[in-house]
């Protein structure tokens, strides 16, 4: 073998270096920026996950693709949390809840479909996180449950979710440790020749971005503003997500392209809602429409598919995942509810039986409704009538009349005799229908999807080795397997508590591994 010697070799570099007038990456260069952290998205998960790393000494670089911050966790209402010192000042028992009752309550609800790993180290940290947030000066309410089965775990934000962002954001502005960069969408990861997650493109606003960090966190808050990716894995879009924050599923498709597992993709965290005209504007309902999703869901009314029969004990109203499984299983995949005259100045001057969350609460007096019914009726395009007979009602919502007057019939004689031999509804919500009745299109939606990337319980994808892939975090609704089937309502703020608490989990690790 012929050895150069070292002073011609040094020669040829000079000479070859002097032939390249502009070096390639002189124009694009690798970097743009570099930081030790990249947070994608400033949610509930990107907002906690960032402050506790900024806390931790760490550098942040948050991007988020909106103008504004928050996301979903903008109308969310309240977080999960179990042994927090909220839940012992308010106590309600006995017994006191803990952490080993609430895993049991969740795993149970799941038939242990779920990931037990993740969901107990979840809940072991819950009540901790709620009194971080509290200390951080998040204001909250009340500790409360939202179905009459459930158990309090909810810990009502005042002002709900916006109070948690402002509270989070404004701590970020002033942190010497962040740089916020918004309406800057994250567009790709970057990863060194061991597949090793190294950095993140970003769409800024003068130009692409590609900035370098040691690890990167992706709170994006699913896919359910994504139609295509919610048909794929879903099934059905249905009616579309209830609240569009432009959640289009970036965590899932770039965690996959890494080779990353999934599980739960066709869960979502579902609902019934009134079939109302949509805006197609980012954001909740109006609060008008709010309170027609609140009749929607009250244990009073009854509920009948495209043949005009009931299917449930409508008490599992209550629970609105529960309502939206059994219409999902009806024709069509909707609902009338039907109410009369005396239901419906009961929701108006005692205030409705059943609360929706907090957003519309137990006791509510429906007087927007109220006062948009009968507009909403003579419109005939808003998917409410009302009639004076059981036929014509029938005729208006196309349902055979002989077979919805039997329904209302045999429904009159359970309430009168105080047993419904069908689906053995509580007495007490069931009263005899008559005089003018009404007829409200229900139909599927959906606030976030639920399924996603398998992640370890550091919050780091797994690969279908079920080995780590280094360099990357997901958190909140990007991560799948939580839950089985069905979103569990029974213990609430599930997943609103996983996000802020996954988002501090991931960042506890990386605070560990900058050491």
């Amino acid at each position: 073998m012929r050895i150069i010697g070292k002073t011609w070799f040094m020669n040829m570099v000079v000479m070859t270096a002097c032939l390249v007038a502009t070096p390639l990456y002189a124009a694009t260069p690798q970097f743009t920026d570099e930081t030790e952290v990249v947070v994608v998205g400033a949610g509930g998960a990107g907002l906690s996950a960032s402050l506790t790393l900024a806390q931790g000494g760490a550098k942040v670089i948050l991007l988020e693709q909106n103008p504004f911050p928050g996301g979903t966790s903008n109308v969310a209402e309240g977080v999960l949390g179990v042994e927090s010192r909220m839940q012992r000042d308010h106590y309600y028992g006995p017994p006191m809840l803990t952490k080993d009752m609430v895993f049991k309550h969740e795993m149970d609800y799941t038939h242990w479909k779920g990931n037990a790993k993740l969901m107990r180290a979840f809940i072991n940290q819950s009540g901790e996180t709620i009194n971080w947030l509290q200390d951080e000066g998040v204001p909250f309410e009340e500790v409360a449950m939202t179905t009459f089965d459930g158990v309090r775990t909810w810990h009502v934000i005042d002002g709900h979710g916006a109070s948690l962002v402002k509270v989070l954001f404004g701590k970020l502005k002033q942190s010497p440790n962040v740089k916020i960069l918004m309406e800057t969408p994250a567009i790709g990861l970057i990863t060194d020749d061991n597949k090793r997650v190294v950095g993140v493109t970003a769409k800024g606003k003068k130009g692409e971005l590609r900035i370098k960090a040691k690890a990167v966190i992706l709170a994006t808050g699913g896919f359910a503003d994504n139609p295509e990716l919610v048909k794929k894995y879903v099934g059905n879009t249905f009616a579309g997500s209830v609240a569009n924050f432009r959640k289009v599923g970036f965590a899932l498709t770039e965690a996959m392209k890494l080779g990353a597992k999934t599980e739960g993709l066709g869960t979502v965290m579902n609902t019934a809602v009134y079939d109302k005209v949509r805006s197609g504007k980012p954001g909740p309902a109006n609060p008008v429409d709010q309170q027609f999703d609140a009749l929607g869901q009250q244990p009073m009314n009854i509920m009948v598919n495209v043949h005009g029969e009931r299917f449930c004990d409508e008490v599992i109203a209550n629970n609105f995942v529960l309502q939206s499984n059994a219409i999902e299983r009806q024709p069509g995949s909707f609902a009338w509810v039907i109410f009369d005259e005396n239901l419906r100045k009961h929701y108006v001057n005692d205030g409705i039986d059943g609360g929706m969350g907090v957003l519309v609460p137990a006791g509510t007096k429906l007087a927007k409704a109220d006062g948009a019914l009968d507009k909403y009726v003579a419109e005939g395009k808003r998917n409410i009538y009302a009639a004076d007979s059981v036929e014509e009602l029938a005729a208006k919502i196309q349902v055979p009349a002989d077979a919805l007057k039997k329904t209302i019939e045999n429904y009159n004689s359970y309430a009168e005799h105080n047993h419904d031999a069908e689906y053995a509804k509580d007495p007490y919500f069931m009263k005899k229908l008559s005089g003018k009745l009404y007829a409200m299109r229900e139909v599927l939606s959906y606030l976030v999807t639920v399924g996603g990337v398998s992640v370890n319980t550091r919050m780091q994808p797994l690969d279908r080795n079920e080995q780590p892939i280094k360099g990357l975090y997901v958190t909140g609704s990007d991560v799948g397997g939580l839950f089985g089937d069905s979103y569990g309502l029974a213990s609430p703020g599930t997943t609103y508590g996983f996000a802020v608490g996954s988002g501090r989990m991931a960042a506890r690790h990386i605070l560990e591994t900058l050491k």
